[in-house]
């Protein structure tokens, strides 16, 4: 069960840096999106055109959400990526939903397995841990967990 964001807003202008900063400049991202709008923006989607993705996935688009909360002492957010052409998921998370596992996690899930551990980051701006994210994803965290046991 997850745990709700200890508080405050969802800050626009900051999915708006994120979309600029990191997403825009991703060449495997085919649409950015804004939820519900870009007024009122509560999560920033990305979409990934699934055949340039290494290995290709398809026909549907898999996408990363990001929810992020500017808060002190620490900044709660999920940022998940899901894969519905596979039934793959994956989630980088700083929140309290585990807190044995320390401040932020990482956790990923497949038809037949499922794992998570805790994490750190190497940065603390939120661009740069998007882009340790992004990066993690598409080098390390595909080939490693979703293909696997050859679930693609």
């Amino acid at each position: 069960m997850s745990v709700p964001h200890p508080g405050g807003d969802p800050n626009a202008n900051l999915y708006a840096q994120l979309k600029r900063d990191v997403f825009d400049r991703v060449p495997q991202i085919s649409t950015v999106e804004f939820v519900p709008d870009d007024i009122e923006a509560t999560q920033l989607r990305a979409m990934f055109d699934p055949t340039r993705l290494d290995p290709p996935t398809g026909p549907e688009s898999p996408e990363l959400t990001v929810k992020w909360y500017r808060q002190d002492p620490d900044d709660w957010f999920r940022i998940n990526y899901t894969d519905s052409n596979t039934g793959f998921h994956a989630g980088w998370h700083q929140d309290e939903d585990h807190p044995d596992l320390g401040q932020a996690h990482f956790q990923y899930s497949t038809a037949t397995t499922e794992d998570r551990w805790g994490i750190t980051f190497e940065h603390e701006t939120p661009s740069l841990i998007l882009w340790e994210i992004v990066e993690e994803l598409l080098k390390g965290v595909r080939p490693t967990y979703q293909y696997a046991n050859d679930e693609s």
